[in-house]
């Protein structure tokens, strides 16, 4: 999809956000989140779903889509262990039960991106769309 906001495709935009915000849910200093009561897991799965699906949206469309995915797999996975060493600092745990919680939501999120993709393109909806001839003034002299 095309659709921009001052050159910026929507995907990216709503990609940043997103990870801005993920980024900071997840190094609140532990002191702060005694209130929360929600399943951990849940919430790692979760988050992870939706910065999966994002990245995958976001990268530029190529006719070899998995490809793509497979790159967004990779980022995802590597931030999402980068995410658990990086709460050390502000007093939370590295656990890996939540680096599998969020693997899974990266399966999740990944998977709802293909399903997704592909109930687009078996509706009709085409990617690779080219552009329509623009008609000129010149006619074909021969």
């Amino acid at each position: 999809m095309k659709a921009t906001i001052y050159g910026l495709r929507w995907a990216i935009i709503a990609l940043a956000v997103y990870w801005v915000l993920l980024f900071i849910g997840t190094h609140i200093p532990a002191r702060y989140l005694s209130q929360i009561r929600a399943n951990d897991k849940l919430l790692h799965a979760g988050a992870f779903a939706g910065l999966s699906f994002l990245v995958a949206w976001a990268i530029p469309t190529r006719k070899v889509r998995s490809i793509n995915v497979l790159i967004a797999l990779f980022v995802t996975i590597v931030y999402a262990g980068l995410d658990e060493l990086l709460q050390i600092p502000v007093g939370r745990t590295a656990d890996w039960l939540d680096f599998y919680a969020d693997i899974a939501g990266i399966t999740m999120g990944l998977s709802f991106y293909v399903l997704g993709r592909s109930i687009l393109l078996a509706s009709g909806y085409r990617l690779f769309e080219t552009e329509p001839a623009v008609p000129t003034m010149i006619e074909n002299i021969d």
